[in-house]
């Protein structure tokens, strides 16, 4: 009896994780990728900050990651200026595409989270946070250009623990904090958010599929087509913000928020206060 049981166990997993396996993409574009990184995030790879070392860690983390969305076939660090495409293109065999990975710092922030115990006590923790701003590009179709995907400025920290009633950050290093921050960014950006619903929002299911893939243009295509008058009346917005001097705090505010749905919230709230007209 407990055989059978053991072996159904096995089966349930098996195919559960052949479901699981169907919904994420197979990887298909053979790529080279170069990354684009200032040298403190190759230094805080290892205690020495010895850069060499920290760059041959940052690819061996960059390439069991982003093999989960590429046939990641070389990685190199990106020196110079930024170049179209046609300069990588020439450094590579035919058949591989240029993937640019571009990660910068861009500041330290504070977590915040909050505690309380059985009896109704509170307490609030604090821990540091990293700023981390992730781009990837690719190439067009046809090759001129490449395709940005701006994943924004996110924060990310280790957070914070309760001891009774102390709390204290679970990381203080600073060089820890940014050298996991940094591996948090990509490694976030190459899992697929397979919680969307195909048939309830087809648009954000197909936007995803085509992010994951690094299809960029398609994901334009799509962002246009779900944001096309959205997009126009943030432009229409900005518009009227640099017009007059007096009215460029408004346009700071606009630029701290990240997505569209917020900006649109933010325009109509100016709306309602009649400050703003359309």
């Amino acid at each position: 009896m407990m055989k059978k049981l053991v072996l159904l166990f096995c089966f349930i997993m098996l195919a559960f994780n052949t479901v699981y396996a169907a919904t994420t993409p197979e990887p298909t574009k053979k790529v080279v990728l170069f990354y684009r990184v200032p040298d403190t995030i190759l230094q805080c790879q290892n205690a020495d900050e010895d850069i060499v070392a920290g760059a041959a860690e940052l690819e061996k983390e960059l390439k069991n990651h982003y093999s989960k969305r590429f046939i990641v076939q070389e990685i190199r660090r990106a020196d110079g200026e930024a170049a179209p495409p046609s300069t990588y293109q020439a450094t590579i065999k035919p058949n591989q595409i240029p993937f640019i990975v571009k990660i910068d710092l861009a500041g330290e922030d504070t977590a915040v989270q909050q505690y309380q115990n059985a009896f109704g006590a509170k307490a609030t923790g604090y821990a540091p946070a990293i700023n981390i701003h992730l781009i990837e590009a690719l190439p067009n179709a046809n090759g001129t250009t490449f395709i940005p995907y701006d994943y924004g400025t996110k924060s990310y920290s280790a957070g914070t623990f309760a001891v009774g009633r102390s709390v204290y950050a679970a990381q203080t290093d600073p060089r820890k904090n940014v050298k996991n921050a940094v591996r948090a960014s990509f490694r976030d950006a190459c899992q697929l958010n397979d919680k969307i619903n195909k048939y309830a929002n087809p648009l954000a299911y197909d936007f995803e599929n085509a992010r994951f893939k690094g299809e960029f243009e398609k994901c334009h295509e799509i962002y246009q087509k779900a944001y096309g008058p959205s997009i126009e009346r943030v432009k229409k917005f900005e518009t009227w913000c640099n017009s007059d001097p007096m009215r460029q705090g408004y346009l700071n505010g606009l630029n701290t928020l990240q997505s569209i749905d917020q900006k649109i919230t933010y325009i109509n709230q100016l709306i309602t206060m009649k400050i703003y007209q359309e």
